[in-house]
């Protein structure tokens, strides 16, 4: 473990269990010239420990590790320590999930399918202001709207609640709560009122209901 700093660099800590992926991160990010990895951890509470004693700028953080209470503990531990940011680096995809982790007031959500290279970026992005940094394919634009998402989009346009949208989709209020949610991380919007406000002027409103 290089608890040494580079002058100027963005110092880095890494706390992930999966040796494999520990090693790879710590070797392709050490050959970035602006990025320097001041140390390694593969349990929750040494990473705490580390991050406490080193003051890295970035924590690359996996959510599942050895010796937590849950994945939530983990987050708002690691984001209680002021000096650092915390770029969460996980392959849980759900959405439901991601949001939940989003709202704890990390940096920044990456899976494991990004290459080292996006990791670098992303850690330049927070570095340089810009909150949160996703993964592209949990951002996504209109034209990556779903069919089942127009449908939700279009009902939501004319005035539909969410119990009764999932009466007319045969889904739980539950379900549907969520694949607004996701719509709202997808368009980049903060609330049903914007998303609502977005499928009107976006024309869903005027098309003839599929569902």
């Amino acid at each position: 473990m290089d608890a040494d700093n580079a002058n100027g660099a963005i110092k880095i800590l890494i706390v992930e269990d999966h040796h494999v992926t520990l090693d790879g991160l710590h070797s392709g990010l050490s050959r970035e010239h602006d990025l320097h990895v001041i140390g390694t951890a593969t349990t929750s509470d040494e990473g705490l420990e580390l991050a406490r004693k080193l003051h890295p700028d970035i924590i690359l953080l996996d959510l599942h590790l050895p010796g937590t209470t849950g994945p939530k503990t983990t987050v708002k531990e690691f984001c209680s320590i002021s000096s650092s940011q915390v770029i969460v680096f996980s392959g849980e995809n759900r959405m439901a999930f991601i949001q939940t982790v989003l709202s704890l007031g990390v940096a920044g959500y990456l899976l494991k399918s990004e290459s080292v290279t996006k990791v670098a970026e992303a850690i330049r992005q927070v570095m340089a202001g810009k909150k949160p940094v996703l993964s592209p394919e949990l951002v996504s634009g209109e034209t990556k709207v779903t069919k089942s998402e127009q449908e939700v989009l279009k009902m939501l346009a004319r005035g539909m609640k969410y119990n009764d949208i999932a009466d007319r989709r045969q889904a739980s209020p539950a379900t549907v709560r969520k694949q607004c949610e996701l719509l709202l991380l997808k368009l980049g919007l903060d609330s049903r009122e914007q998303l609502i406000a977005w499928a009107v002027q976006s024309g869903y409103g005027n098309l003839e209901l599929e569902v």
